[in-house]
């Protein structure tokens, strides 16, 4: 199996952190429309957490 090296595993996580920020800035305009948003801020962090932990398992491990 092809593992990320430590730059490609950089370019996911900061495009997911980017593109959760993006959504959750939504999810408050939504809100702020009042109207109800069909996911909350907490689903997001959650969904992405569980994401970031994934790519770090297919990330090959630096040696210190």
């Amino acid at each position: 199996m092809v593992k990320l090296n430590g730059f490609e595993n950089y370019l996911i996580v900061e495009g997911l952190n980017k593109l959760a920020d993006e959504m959750k800035a939504d999810i408050r305009a939504t809100k702020e429309a009042g109207k109800r948003p069909l996911m909350t801020t907490g689903y997001i962090d959650m969904i992405v957490k569980d994401a970031l932990e994934k790519i770090n398992s297919f990330t090959t491990k630096q040696k210190k």
